[in-house]
Order: C-alpha cells, then sequence, then structure tokens
C-alpha cells in the first residue's frame, strides 16, 4: 500500500484532469461545428428547416451529442489511463482521473461558463453561423487541451525516471 500512494502524483492528476477537460469540451465544439447548420435552425427556432436537414427528432439530436461527449470522455480516460500504465504510475492515478473527470463532466462546466461566453463571442466575429464559430472554438480549447496533455506526459516521464534513480 505506501508503494501505492508514493506513486500518487497529484499535479500530475489535476493536469491530466485539466487536459481532458479542453479535450473533451473541444471536441464538443467540433460536434455542434460539424452539425452547425442543424443548430443554426434550432437556435433561431426554425423547425422546418430542421427537419429538411435531417430526420432525427430533436430530443434524439441532443442525446447523440450526450453520446458523442461520452465517448470522448470515456477514450480521454482510456488515454490517460494508458498514459499512466506506460510510465509505469500506478492505477490509483487513473481511477481518480476517472472520478475527477466524470464529477466535473457531470457538472456541465463543458458548455457554460465565462469562458465559454467570452470563446463564443471571439470566435462569432471570424463567422457568421455556429458551425464555423464553433469549429475555430473547438480547434482552439483542443490543442490547449492537447497541449497541457503533452506537457503531462513530460512530466511524467520525468517524474517516473528520478523514481527509479
Amino acid at each position: 500500500m505506501p508503494r501505492m500512494i508514493k506513486r500518487f502524483n497529484l499535479k500530475l492528476i489535476l493536469l491530466e484532469c485539466f487536459a481532458l477537460i479542453f479535450i473533451i469540451s473541444g471536441i464538443d465544439r467540433l460536434y455542434v461545428a460539424y452539425n452547425g447548420k442543424k443548430f443554426d435552425a434550432l437556435m433561431n427556432e426554425d423547425w422546418e428547416k430542421f427537419e429538411s436537414l435531417t430526420d432525427v427528432r430533436i430530443g434524439q439530436f441532443f442525446a447523440d451529442q450526450a453520446y458523442w461527449t461520452l465517448a470522448s470522455l470515456l477514450i480521454g480516460i482510456l488515454a490517460v489511463g494508458l498514459i499512466n500504465w506506460k510510465n509505469k504510475f500506478g492505477i490509483i492515478n487513473s481511477i481518480v482521473v476517472l472520478i475527477l473527470t466524470i464529477g466535473i463532466s457531470a457538472t456541465g462546466i463543458y458548455s457554460s461558463g465565462i469562458v465559454n461566453r467570452y470563446l463564443n463571442y471571439f470566435c462569432g466575429i471570424f463567422a457568421d453561423g455556429y458551425g464555423m464559430a464553433f469549429l475555430i472554438g473547438g480547434l482552439i480549447i483542443l490543442l490547449i487541451g492537447i497541449t497541457i496533455l503533452w506537457k503531462t506526459i513530460t512530466m511524467n516521464k520525468k517524474h517516473s525516471t528520478q523514481q527509479r534513480l
């Protein structure tokens, strides 16, 4: 048991959670960008245009978005678990990342907050509809998340080589 606690690294866990939040939020925005015309129709309450774009009901459309977010969350957690396993960190780090990330995602932080409002305003300058604005915002957020995850991987390698010495 003390060996498992010795491998517990709070800084890396928090960075991995932070990276996953950005990556999942970026992927969620890319989903909105892909379905930009449908979201434009929904935001303008143009039900006929929405129905002409797809044969999916509105409830199923939003359920698909939730499934997409859940799938990206699971894939992100698996990726972090593989990174921790490869660098010989205990499974406790991956379990804590899993619990924290799912807990944070349950709050709805991906679609609300002051950062999203400013990002929507900034990206709206460059685009007319939701599609292009969310594409720009999604790519920015996704790249930030990947950069944080890359930094976490390099810190992981550095920390694991120091522990072996």
